[in-house]
């Protein structure tokens, strides 16, 4: 373990957040996320999104209403990505993150992903602005570190089969 990730107060704050939760064996990504909104007190659906990242947005983006969060991903990316995918957004919910999205980008989401969703309702919008961000650097250990908790088939790369000869 490096010395940053003993002292680092965001790192302890993730570790000790996965290992609270419950992973399910066999993994089941829809059992997890059950399990999840049952501890935020309302239920997540997901909603895969034909060319999300085509169109210029992240590889996922949550939108929270009062009833109900909706975390939108690539439809494009299969098993474990949507996991890891998935597992990221889940994360900056159970962290509590407070997001930053413009009034710009966040109009543009509700309207090319949500039409059917009043703008008023949507209480926030989380959607990656900033890859060296501490809320992203969290929700990717969080996903990094449930997935590794699982059982969950793992696709090798094309460079690994050529470098491992897998």
């Amino acid at each position: 373990m490096s010395r940053r990730a003993r002292s680092d107060p965001a790192l302890k704050h993730v570790r000790t957040l996965t290992a609270s939760l419950e992973v399910p064996r066999p993994w089941h990504l829809a059992t997890f996320v059950d399990q999840v909104a049952t501890r935020l007190g309302k239920p997540i659906a997901l909603s895969p999104q034909p060319d999300l990242t085509a169109n210029g947005f992240p590889c996922g983006v949550v939108i929270e209403r009062p009833d109900r969060f909706v975390v939108a991903y690539d439809a494009a990316s299969s098993g474990y990505h949507t996991d890891h995918i998935v597992l990221h957004e889940i994360g900056h919910l159970l962290l509590d993150h407070a997001g930053y999205v413009s009034p710009h980008d966040r109009a543009r989401t509700l309207t090319q992903l949500f039409a059917d969703v009043d703008p008023a309702v949507v209480l926030r919008v989380l959607a990656r602005t900033d890859y060296d961000d501490i809320m992203e650097s969290q929700a990717e250990l969080f996903a990094s570190l449930v997935l590794s908790e699982t059982d969950a088939p793992r696709a090798g790369s094309a460079l690994g089969r050529a470098i491992f000869r897998r």
